[in-house]
């Protein structure tokens, strides 16, 4: 015996059949997992893509049976067996009959009431979605396409709510070479009350309901949104990863009726009017620790890497605010799960502490563990495992009380050896320091507000009994983790009679685990039981933007709201001005259209900026803006505010501006030198050849700028040409540059002479 007792204990490493980036804990104790692709240990430097590709279109999946103890000597652990191949996700509308099957990886997903397992989106390519939807009957082990989304989404969030319906919510679209944020969420409705395959099937389709877009209160969604239940009103709580917090409501207060709009749009945006101080952070969990309080943990990018600042808020305390006490980790990192353990402590696992987006060379390897209820908080340090669990790592909670860490890898700067399909478990200190109580018998289903009996062993005496909600991970993000205390009003002997959630808003319906504590708390191995939902309103909800018509495989009835490009173009239209274009690199690989919403927030927050147009340019890494007035950008600044918000996440590389004004040419000794007639309100500027250097148009593969054209390095010695000896009025557009605290130049990229005479 070492210090199991103090810091936990890992098992050995044992197999899995692939990467596990999605994992989900099923009602029968099974784990549901899949990956990015059939075989991740092919290199995909491989020239052939047939061999190699990172874009398959399929998914294989597989359900592993958990066991107790350590791995044989094969290094299995439980049995793993892989779906049918012929029961695979596919379009419920197919785009074509090559593309009929779907790549589930990038996906969001939740347990329905049912237990069975909805997962909305998916991957076409890096940063590019799928508009699928399916369900996985887990009781017959059956994959079922569903109704098309209104577009697609990679990196969605998808909530149970408190109605048994689900919210999804972000993910990147599928727009030819430029996808952007799929702003508008919809709602998955409320499967049939037999729970079967058949309330699902492609012969009865069932529709989504389309959400307000928050796009109108100037509010753009990150990807995989942190999101929450507020157990005190059944509002969603968006946490992160952008520092500003907002409510979502999608029933009214008074009368419990759904928000909807004359057009059948449901749901009203609010600004929850707190914000947490460390700024943009994604690769972060967030976690409901106790009903309503959150914690949210490290990730972002700060100067020298992640941060590993917690910060905590509280939804039961009105008005919310994040808190200003906060904790930290013993070691900053990004990258990695935390998880909500039976006696009420929260489990950080794996992650990266480097800088960058997915830093391998300084993975963390010890688990970090809290207990946010005892004070001061703070985190304490557990035994190491053996492999780094960084970017599409998982971490689930298992009914044993044991932690299921594994994956990572498929891609992020990793290589085919570092695509992990081994896993190891976790033993937290609870499990080794003594006998745990046992439950004899438990129901299967629970109702809100009534009591229910479980029978515990002879000698076993009570402290707690917790409610955890059954897991379903993927990138950092443990959707619908939570965790309540119940309290008992009666015990005769070893039967104890316990009441159950009085709310749907604290205890969305569907599937927990049930533990019991003893009197050092150690819990019990946990009895799986479903809180039914609760009587189903008579309200219909008006159906989705787009209905996938069966027979004729196609999309019919169009979106109700306007999407980012729709909004784009009017802000286009509203402006009498030329746009600004300001040169953004994201440390998120996947370009600034899907890595985009961290980059509008810090726009937001530059003090001489007016408006942001919610479309970026992907290609070439390049958001637009309109300015207060007509001014030459102080950079220095504009780096400053910016980075107040998104701190390291994204890097400013420069401004073009396109100014209006009279040039005119002198002599500068043997050379000759352009000068732009300044303003009331900005002052002459010095014009300037466009070099290499000046160069905003990114190339994100090879992460350097785009080679110039020859019409852009000529541009300013036509522009000498073409002035002669006169002053002209002209539109010059070119990178600004600045040389000291008074001395700024324009470096020109293109010009049109709008008069070419001025005397």
């Amino acid at each position: 015996m070492g210090n199991e007792a103090v810091e936990g204990l890992w098992t050995e490493l044992f197999s899995l059949d692939n990467v596990p980036v999605h994992a989900s804990l099923l009602p029968n104790g099974k784990v549901l997992y899949w990956g990015r692709r059939k075989d991740p240990k092919l290199d995909p430097n491989n020239p052939d893509p047939k061999i190699a590709s990172l874009d398959e279109h399929s998914t294989l999946s597989y359900l592993w049976t958990p066991a107790e103890g350590q791995p044989d000597k094969n290094g299995k652990l439980g049995t793993s067996e892989q779906i049918e191949k012929w029961n695979q996700p596919t379009y419920f509308n197919p785009r074509d009959e090559a593309h009929e099957n779907a790549n589930l990886f990038c996906s969001g997903h939740c347990l329905l009431p049912s237990g069975n397992l909805l997962v909305a989106g998916g991957h076409w390519s890096d940063g590019f979605g799928v508009e699928q939807a399916s369900i996985f009957d887990y009781q017959n082990k059956k994959w079922i396409p569903q109704p098309l989304m209104n577009n697609a989404r990679w990196y969605p969030s998808v909530l149970t709510l408190p109605d048994g319906r689900a919210l999804c919510l972000s993910g990147s679209d599928n727009a030819t070479m430029n996808p952007n944020i799929n702003n508008i969420p919809q709602i998955f409705p409320l499967e049939a009350s037999t729970s079967t395959s058949t309330s699902t099937s492609a012969s009865k389709p069932i529709a989504w309901t389309e959400v307000a877009d928050p796009m109108p209160t100037d509010l753009m969604l990150d990807l995989y949104p942190r999101l929450h239940i507020d157990p005190t009103n059944g509002q969603i709580f968006m946490a992160g990863p952008k520092p500003d917090s907002w409510f979502l409501r999608i029933q009214a207060a008074e009368t419990g009726a759904e928000i909807k709009s004359t057009s059948g749009v449901v749901g009203r945006w609010t600004d929850a009017k707190t914000k947490r101080a460390e700024g943009y952070r994604d690769y972060a969990p967030s976690v409901m620790y106790a009903s309503g309080k959150i914690m949210y943990i490290g990730g972002g990018t700060a100067d020298d890497g992640p941060t590993d600042v917690t910060e905590f808020i509280d939804l039961n305390v009105k008005p919310a605010r994040w808190d200003t006490k906060t904790a930290r980790l013993k070691t900053k990192r990004k990258q990695f799960n935390a998880t909500v353990l039976p006696d009420g402590t929260v489990l950080v696992t794996g992650g990266t502490s480097g800088e960058g987006f997915n830093d391998l060379i300084h993975p963390v390897f010890k688990a970090e563990l809290m207990d946010p209820s005892v004070e001061p908080k703070q985190w304490i340090e557990m035994a190491p495992e053996k492999k780094s669990r960084c970017y599409h790592s998982i971490a689930l909670l298992l009914p044993d009380g044991r932690v299921l860490s594994a994956g990572g890898g498929e891609y992020g700067g990793c290589n085919a050896s570092e695509c992990h399909t081994e896993a190891q478990l976790f033993e937290p200190p609870y499990l080794h320091k003594g006998p745990r109580p046992t439950i004899e018998s438990a129901p299967s289903v629970i109702k809100y507000t009534q009591e229910f009996h479980v029978t515990v062993g002879t000698n076993d005496l009570i402290r707690k009994i917790s409610l955890i909600r059954l897991g379903s991970v993927t990138h950092c993000r443990n959707m619908n983790q939570s965790l309540i205390f119940l309290d008992r009003s009666k015990q005769d002997g070893s039967k104890y009679t316990i009441k159950a959630p009085t709310s749907s808003n604290i205890a969305p319906p569907g599937h927990y685990m049930l533990f019991v504590l003893n009197e050092i708390n150690v819990p019990s191995v946990g009895a799986i039981v479903r809180v039914l939902p609760q009587a189903a309103s008579t309200g219909k909800s008006t159906q989705s933007a787009r209905v996938a018509d069966v027979a004729q495989h196609t999309v019919v009835a169009p979106q109700i709201q306007s999407g980012l490009r729709e909004h784009d173009e009017r802000i286009i239209a509203e402006q009498a001005q030329p746009h600004v274009v300001v040169g953004l690199t994201p440390i998120c690989p996947y370009g600034l259209g899907p890595c985009w919403g961290g980059a509008y927030d810090g726009l937001q927050a530059v003090t001489d900026i007016d408006v942001v147009r919610p479309v970026p340019n992907h290609i070439d890494c390049l958001a637009f803006v309109y300015l207060h007035q007509d001014i030459l950008p102080n950079i220095d600044r504009w780096r400053t505010e910016f980075a107040g918000v998104v701190n390291k996440g994204y890097i400013m590389r420069g401004i073009e501006m396109t100014i209006c004004g009279t040039v005119t040419k002198e002599k500068s000794g043997a050379d000759e030198r352009l000068t732009l007639a300044g303003t009331s309100t900005r002052p002459s500027l010095l014009l300037t050849p466009f070099q290499a250097t000046s160069q905003l148009k990114w190339d994100i593969k090879a992460n350097a700028p785009q080679p110039i054209t020859d019409a852009e390095a000529n541009a300013y010695n036509q522009l000498v040409a073409a002035l002669a000896d006169n002053p002209a009025e002209v539109q010059v557009t070119g990178t600004l540059q600045k040389h000291d605290a008074d001395k700024l130049s324009l470096d020109v990229r293109t010009f049109e002479i709008l008069n070419a005479t001025i005397s």
